[in-house]
């Protein structure tokens, strides 16, 4: 049986005036319909991106500081379980920060993401700039008082804290300063 011999059977106007025909016929989304529909979810896009990269900063921070505070328990954790000296260095040039115990049995490094800098060590030493410094963490001593000063691009910053009386790190906001 041909085409032409199916459509002979039932009329083009039979066809088309049928229930079934046109709830098909309307079935669907037109090209105007699809264009609105993209049309708004670029404009929900557009608007939520500038939001989230102005919260990338503040993000950023936050983790670099837990991570500094997890280096430092580690550290922390290896004098005191492995009882054995460890040196924990930090080097603001390079933004990273690091221990090694003496007998090379433990050792972490955390470097830290883009746009956040170590803007100072406490104690401060006497020099013009900041260098890289060393801290001795050895077994049955009180830790040194050691604080860490994270700031990002947009002035934002945080303190990171070794308590020598708790030996625990602690992490502070800071007010936020100007940036040149």
């Amino acid at each position: 049986m041909s085409h032409h011999a199916t459509n002979a059977t039932f009329p083009p106007e039979t066809v088309a005036s049928s229930p079934g025909f046109r709830r098909a016929a309307q079935a669907g989304i037109t090209l105007i319909e699809m264009l609105v529909v993209v049309v708004i979810i670029g404009l929900m896009v557009g608007i939520s991106i500038p939001a989230f990269e102005a919260g990338l900063p503040s993000i950023r921070l936050r983790g670099a500081s837990t991570s500094v505070a997890q280096l430092l328990s580690a550290a922390r954790n290896q004098v005191e379980r492995g009882q054995v000296a460890v040196l924990v260095e930090v080097d603001p040039a390079k933004r990273t920060l690091r221990y090694r115990s003496i007998n090379g049995e433990g050792k972490d490094e955390v470097e830290l993401p883009r746009g956040i800098e170590i803007a100072s060590i406490a104690p401060a030493l006497p020099m013009a700039s900041p260098a890289a410094r060393q801290f001795l963490l050895y077994p049955g001593g009180a830790p040194p008082m050691i604080a860490i000063e994270l700031r990002n691009e947009r002035g934002a910053g945080k303190v990171i804290r070794l308590n020598p009386v708790a030996a625990a790190p602690t992490v502070e906001d800071l007010p936020t300063r100007a940036t040149p």
